[in-house]
């Protein structure tokens, strides 16, 4: 039995993977080329290039740039990119806030036995001067307004999945991080709530503190809490229905 053809790959695809192998062996911002020399590299017309750059460039591989010094860059993307693509499936398909938040909990629980697994002096002086800021806010009493409280959860973030040395769930925590950016403020447990803000922050910290001792297992406790009063204050907020009639809140930013 003949072995059933495979589909002829467009000139303006093959293009667009080698634009795409270019750029994923160059780091970030170093140029692939202009678009005469990159036009005679891969031996296609200028319509057939600026095609398959267009392509690379959505999914944010490379940069082009106009004019003078002008020329294709390598780029990547980032997890806003890819929360903005995994926010219009999730509404789409009528995803649920809370599913949001629960998702969060197994993310967040296995990056904070992974950080307190790891003994690197850079990674722990990095959360401990955390530790120090938070500190620092405390006595100046800016510790629970809003929207420093956003940027430190963030930060935090970023500071836990780099000690947990696992590429792909710290890329899981930035997209649910991302994702959670973009609900309405007025569907936030935390908004115009500092009181909230202060217990939330207390086992965040516990949390924090757990990791630097190397303790995984008050790290494990201590991150579930911090789950565990985010979902009890939505069922709060959303009274007797629950999480029943609870939508995903992500409009257009």
């Amino acid at each position: 039995m003949s072995r059933p053809k495979e589909p002829k790959t467009s000139a303006v695809d093959q293009a667009a993977r080698a634009l795409r192998d270019m750029a994923m062996k160059r780091d970030e911002g170093r140029l692939v080329g202009s678009e005469d020399e990159l036009m005679t590299r891969l031996g296609v017309s200028r319509p057939t290039l600026r095609q398959a750059a267009a392509l690379v460039a959505q999914e944010h591989l490379i940069e082009i740039k106009r004019g003078v010094n002008g020329g294709y860059f390598t780029s990547r993307p980032s997890s806003i990119t890819v929360a903005r693509i995994a926010a219009i499936y999730l509404e789409a398909h009528d995803a649920k806030l809370r599913e949001l938040v629960r998702a969060v909990e197994p993310i967040r629980h296995e990056l904070a036995q992974l950080a307190a697994r790891n003994r690197d002096p850079e990674a722990l002086a990095a959360l401990s001067a955390f530790l120090d800021k938070e500190r620092a806010l405390d006595e100046q009493g800016g510790a629970n307004d809003y929207l420093t409280f956003l940027k430190t959860e963030r930060e935090l973030g970023r500071l836990i999945g780099r000690a947990s040395g696992n590429l792909l769930l710290e890329l899981f925590l930035n997209i649910t991080y991302d994702l959670a950016a973009r609900v309405s403020g007025t569907d936030d447990v935390y908004a115009h709530r500092p009181d909230r803000i202060e217990q939330y922050r207390l086992h965040r910290n516990q949390m924090v503190a757990a990791i630097l001792s190397g303790d995984e297992e008050m790290a494990s406790l201590a991150t579930r809490r911090c789950s565990t009063i985010v979902v009890e204050w939505m069922q709060d907020d959303m009274g007797s229905g629950g999480f029943q009639s609870d939508p995903m809140a992500l409009p257009a930013r």
